[in-house]
């Protein structure tokens, strides 16, 4: 990616790990530990390039409805992305967040946390399925893909009529992720 303005990423997780977690491994040897860093500075998080970089205020489109926004855990933590996606949610007209109950508490996924612990994690997701439906949202957006497979595949499991959707577009539509 040398060369390159910036290199986007689609999820917090996968931002960080470029961002944070790759000039780590690079310690010990100078010269690729160097060009590790100079790589990091440009990482963005696809939410916070578009706020944070591109100063983006406005959004295309429109949508009515009432949806609720669950911070990532790497996005949230690390990469400190807390009010960017609410900023391009508040200037989408007809949108209405409602913020859940627990908005930054882990939905339990977590790499393999969910495959390590499925007990713990299964607890996790239901509580986080749970104050999503309690905000009485239709939608559930987040920036972080393996949360919302999570969380998408517990309410769908139990018949629940939120969906889930990676906030941000694709090609002019809406990126659907999970579908019921």
């Amino acid at each position: 990616f040398e060369g390159y303005d910036y290199v986007v990423a689609p999820s917090g997780s996968c931002a960080a790990m470029l961002k944070l977690h790759y000039p780590r491994l690079m310690a010990g040897d100078d010269e690729a530990e160097q060009r590790a860093r100079a790589f990091a500075e440009r990482v963005h998080e696809l939410v916070s390039f578009l706020v944070d970089v591109r100063g983006m205020s406005t959004v295309p489109g429109s949508f009515q409805g009432r949806v609720t926004y669950h911070d990532g855990c790497s996005g949230l933590r690390e990469l400190k992305i807390k009010q960017q996606p609410r900023r391009l949610l508040a200037a989408m007209p007809g949108l209405e967040l409602i913020e859940m109950p627990g908005t930054e508490t882990c939905c339990g996924f977590g790499g393999l946390f969910s495959v390590k612990f499925p007990e713990i994690s299964n607890d996790m997701v239901s509580a986080k399925a749970k104050s999503s439906e309690a905000t009485g949202a239709e939608l559930m957006l987040s920036g972080e893909l393996g949360c919302l497979l999570n969380v998408a595949g517990k309410l769908s499991r139990q018949g629940s009529r939120v969906a889930c959707r990676r906030i941000g577009r694709q090609h002019g539509a809406p990126i659907d992720l999970a579908v019921r």
